[in-house]
């Protein structure tokens, strides 16, 4: 799943530096994406190997809070630009599934799609299809635990643990690979936050840290 490019924090901090970049180190960089989510924030995440296909996997990944209806209009509009009718898929913990999917199969690649029950459409409505159908992430501690922190954090601040999980491009580029291709894509977007390594980028000071 994660067989791409790494790229470690010695190696990012130099290109912050050379560009010049507002940045800090997070002390716990998942935690922060969490937060950032819970406060409506778009974030880039950008972590370890980057993984092989065509869905965002938690390698190379942009995010947002799935709790809301219009939170689909506002990434499209914002960061993705492309056609309006496209769906966006969730990623959500392994251990919490049953109580949101009806499926007993552990989809770990976005591939399959399943029934969202009836009782939770309307928790996470921005990535319920209109048919009341999903293509989710199933993510456990063990595969990829920096994303499954995430997602507990961000359980922990909102009591779902679910969030939107779609490709780190816009409309018409290739998912970023690099360090690079990522800040691109997140000055050229309306991005709130880059989580890149241990390290958080803004284009706001309103950031809060958890």
């Amino acid at each position: 799943m994660y067989w791409g490019p790494q790229y470690g924090n010695d190696e990012i901090e130099a290109l912050l530096k050379e560009r010049n970049l507002p940045y800090r180190k997070a002390d716990n960089v998942a935690k922060e994406a969490a937060r950032a989510l819970a406060d409506q924030k778009i974030v880039g995440w950008f972590q370890g190997r980057m993984e092989s296909g065509p869905r965002a996997l938690g390698g190379r990944s942009i995010l947002f809070d799935p709790g809301k209806p219009e939170n689909k209009d506002i990434i499209n509009k914002r960061v993705k630009f492309r056609e309006p009718f496209r769906p966006f898929c969730p990623s959500l913990m392994e251990e919490y599934a049953h109580e949101y999917l009806s499926t007993s199969h552990k989809d770990r690649y976005m591939i399959t799609a399943c029934t969202v029950k009836d009782e939770k459409r309307k928790i996470i409505p921005a990535v319920t299809h209109v048919d009341g159908t999903c293509r989710p992430q199933f993510i456990s501690r063990q595969i990829n635990k920096r994303f499954w922190e995430l997602l507990d954090a961000f359980r922990q601040y909102t009591g779902v643990p679910v969030i939107l999980n779609t490709s780190f491009n816009i409309k018409g580029e290739p998912i970023v690979c690099s360090p690079r291709d990522a800040i691109k894509c997140f000055f050229d977007t309306g991005l709130d936050a880059l989580c890149i390594g241990d390290f958080v980028v803004t284009k706001q000071q309103s950031f809060n840290r958890p």
